[in-house]
């Protein structure tokens, strides 16, 4: 479409005004708006309803206005033009008429890798990462979508960084999702605060026999408290500055799917491993928890997969309550490699296998009936006492509280960055893990530890 600048437009409407008068007028506005996109001064397109400018036409004649009547006019609809332009919501007239979708022409080279549910979010993120860089150009963007680059100021974040904004953190919980096993099967809860307490019950009522105009006994419920305190994860990944100019979408796709991959992978191996230390943020593992022999399975002595045997396995299942099965989410957790050693040895050794499964394979694995997943957090090294799996229901057991305050910040020297011409990202995220109904010698639990 053509382009006229408000002079233009305006020197169009007084000539149509000297001419044929008011019908003049507006028959030329509607010809121009109809051929031409009419701009302002720095360019940017005008919304057609903010045009509604005034222009007093007298009658049509044939004598030219004088040199002072032509400059009262001009000077009084300039004057009306700028009113009105003041009182237009800023960037408006750029989205209305110029670039509404502009991430439908965004270049993207990753095709085949996709981290966001859409393109526009995948153009949203990366716009957002390159505003908190400074990028003017992606700067404005964000003010024109309504994306907001707010920065982090709470405490025990200190170290700085960018709030991603609740759309798009709401994408890298996905990915989380997709990605990390543990927060896939555990029970979530949202921390809106630091430090959040669970009740929990660890006593029911008691129903007795009574005869006749006897008192009934009186029993009471007893809970305590499950404490999820929020603790600071950290994912560091570099992009090139080649991938920060060329493009925006796959610049989002690359912070998207490592800094989420990496939060999955310590989630998993804080929640399966973890030993109470620093190394896992404090946080103690179904590893540790499941400490009592009563929720432990051995095969017996042998050191490797090939020892284990159906029957032991079976003593596994027996060992979880009947509660455990009633939401109908038992799993069996392990590593590939243990399923390969233990579980599909075994099930090819019952034999009954087609030759359809023998050559495309089980899209879905199971064992028992029970759906197997795979996690690599989980060791695959054989030996005497080694964890090769767990068997429960995770929702049930563990709780992972999501504090949710999702920040990113960027750096041109960190890790060598500066030499190698590259950005760091750095992400952080504020969780904890608690193992809390794993079973004791006295209560039962709704996850089992099978050792070689």
């Amino acid at each position: 479409m053509k382009t006229m600048n408000l002079d233009q437009f305006k020197n169009a409407l007084e000539k149509a005004a000297r001419i044929k008068g008011a019908d003049g007028v507006a028959m030329q506005k509607k010809l121009i708006l109809e051929g031409y996109m009419v701009t302002d001064a720095e360019g940017m397109a005008v919304d057609p309803e903010m045009l509604d400018v005034k222009i007093s036409a007298a009658a049509p004649e044939t004598d030219a206005m004088c040199d002072e009547e032509k400059e009262q006019m001009s000077k009084s609809i300039r004057r009306e033009v700028a009113s009105r332009l003041d009182a237009m919501p800023r960037g408006l007239s750029a989205v209305a008429n110029v670039d509404d979708k502009p991430w439908e022409r965004a270049r993207v080279y990753s095709a085949g890798r996709k981290a966001f549910s859409s393109k526009e979010m995948a153009w949203k993120f990366g716009t957002w990462c390159l505003a908190t860089l400074g990028h003017k150009k992606s700067v404005e963007n964000c003010k024109n979508f309504g994306i907001t680059i707010k920065a982090h100021t709470e405490g025990v974040n200190s170290q700085g960084g960018f709030l991603v904004p609740d759309e798009m953190a709401a994408e890298l919980v996905t990915l989380r999702e997709q990605y990390g096993v543990f927060r896939r099967n555990a029970k979530i809860y949202r921390m809106t605060s630091d430090t959040l307490r669970i009740p929990r019950k660890n006593t029911g009522l008691t129903a007795f026999w009574v005869g006749e105009a006897i008192a009934a006994t009186e029993s009471t419920m007893g809970f305590d408290n499950v404490q999820l305190v929020a603790k600071k994860l950290t994912a560091l990944t570099t992009v090139s500055n080649e991938l920060l100019e060329d493009s925006i979408i796959d610049l989002a796709s690359d912070v998207a799917n490592e800094i989420a991959y990496q939060f999955a992978f310590k989630e998993d191996d804080a929640g399966f491993n973890g030993d109470g230390t620093s190394t896992y943020g404090g946080v103690v593992g179904l590893a540790t928890a499941l400490s009592d022999s009563t929720y432990q399975i051995s095969n017996g002595g042998a050191s490797a997969y090939s020892g284990v045997t159906v029957l032991e396995l079976s003593g596994g299942f027996k060992k979880l309550p009947q509660w455990a099965y009633q939401r109908g989410n038992v799993k069996i957790y392990c590593s590939r490699a243990a399923y390969s050693g233990v579980f599909e040895r075994l099930a090819l050794s019952a034999g009954g296998v087609t030759a359809a499964e023998m050559t495309a394979g089980i899209r879905e694995p199971r064992f028992f009936g029970y759906p197997v997943e795979y996690t690599q957090v989980i060791s695959a090294t054989e030996g005497a006492d080694a964890v090769f799996a767990y068997i429960g229901d995770l929702s049930q057991a563990c709780y992972l509280g999501d504090r949710r305050a999702t920040s990113i910040a960027f750096s041109d020297s960190a890790l060598n960055a500066f030499e190698q011409d590259e950005r760091v990202v750095r992400g952080t995220e504020r969780v904890d893990i608690v193992c809390a109904n794993v079973g004791s010698s006295s209560v039962s639990g709704a996850m089992i530890k099978m050792l070689l």
